[in-house]
């Protein structure tokens, strides 16, 4: 497997997470804040060595999916769903070296407004 990661073009990076497209993201101030909202659970729940609070209930579904799993739902290929996260066609937040797509901004994405 690439450790390359792609390059994210029109990305701005807020703290250890990296949105693509922002416009997008701020019509959709909805689906920022359950991105957020995934990205505080994670950093409580990541790595339980560390100090600090511990929320015992996790949300009842996972709020994000891989790449990879974005293309199996998309009916594309791994290295389509790469190609259209770098250009910026499909909304994801980066954590680290890990890029995730948020359910609900691709669902939004693919309903007619």
């Amino acid at each position: 497997m690439d450790d390359e990661l792609p390059e994210l073009q029109n990305s701005l990076t807020v703290g250890v997470m990296t949105l693509t497209q922002s416009d997008w993201w701020h019509e959709h101030s909805d689906a920022l804040d359950e991105a957020v909202a995934v990205l505080s659970w994670d950093d409580l729940h990541v790595d339980r060595r560390t100090v600090g609070p511990v929320i015992e209930e996790r949300p009842p579904q996972r709020l994000t999916m891989t790449v990879e799993e974005a293309a199996i739902a998309l009916g594309i290929s791994r290295a389509t769903a790469y190609d259209a996260v770098s250009r910026g066609e499909i909304p994801c937040i980066r954590i680290g070296r890990r890029i995730l797509i948020p359910k609900v901004a691709l669902e939004k994405l693919l309903t007619p407004e």
